[in-house]
């Protein structure tokens, strides 16, 4: 098929069927230029090096804010013993990451990431209060269901000492106070018959979950003025006697 085509004054002949007679230029209609070729790739290229960025950071962040939490709790506990030879407690695990689009035996990227927290030891006496502090406020230790703060770190009401015994036993036995053990009301829909039961040395209940919440403490350390009005743990009060009395 031949047809004749007038542009700009210029006559010439087009054959549509790839002729390559003189004057006839062929056509092309799936054709694909070079620097297209070249840019769909290196887009491709760039997406995909984005997406691989910001998974590894999101991974960076889990890990950092995993290691900080557990740093934070170390530091708590070593703070509230006393008895810590570091000051500083220094968390490292880096993360391993292997881009999920390449094939396997790829290259890997490790990312280090740090979790590091002072040991709490106190407040300086010659630091400065801060905004709302008072100077001389007292820090003591609350727990979120309790109804007493502490002022002992190794009060026995703050580090349970759990023991498992059959539920027969557990109402038959009393506690270090002298005072018998019940149900706990909030686990007792576990309950099994012959069952075995968790109790404290010094509460008042057994419970018939581990995961009980009556089990747990989560333990927060505040200003006295911040304590809610809650009285003085009596235990801790006697042991502040007793010191009081030999000092």
């Amino acid at each position: 098929m031949r047809f004749r085509e007038r542009k700009s004054g210029v006559s010439f002949d087009r054959n549509c069927h790839g002729g390559k007679k003189k004057g006839t230029v062929p056509c092309a209609p799936g054709s694909l230029t070079v620097e297209a070729s070249a840019a769909v790739p290196l887009f491709f290229l760039c997406m995909v090096t984005l997406i691989c960025l910001m998974d590894l950071y999101g991974m960076i962040a889990v890990q950092t804010t995993t290691l900080m939490t557990r740093a934070e709790r170390l530091a708590a506990a070593a703070g509230m013993t006393g008895e810590s030879a570091v000051s500083v407690i220094d968390l490292r695990d880096p993360v391993i990451y292997r881009p999920r689009w390449f094939p396997a035996g790829g290259a890997t990227v490790t990312a280090a990431c740090r979790g590091r927290v002072r040991v709490w030891c106190g407040r300086d006496p010659d630091e400065p209060a801060g905004d709302g502090e008072d100077p001389g406020d007292e820090m003591v230790y609350v727990t979120e269901y309790g109804s007493v703060y502490h002022t002992d770190a190794c009060c026995s009401h703050l580090n349970l000492s759990v023991q498992c015994v059959s539920a027969a036993e557990a109402s038959g036995r009393r506690n270090a106070s002298g005072h018998k053990y019940h149900q706990c009301e909030k686990c007792a829909a576990y309950a099994k018959q012959n069952g075995m039961v968790y109790l404290t040395e010094y509460g008042d209940r057994y419970h018939c979950s581990p995961d009980c919440s009556g089990l747990t403490r989560n333990v927060k350390l505040v200003p006295l003025s911040e304590a809610g009005g809650m009285r003085q743990c009596s235990k801790c009060a006697a042991k502040e006697a007793k010191k009081k009395a030999a000092g």
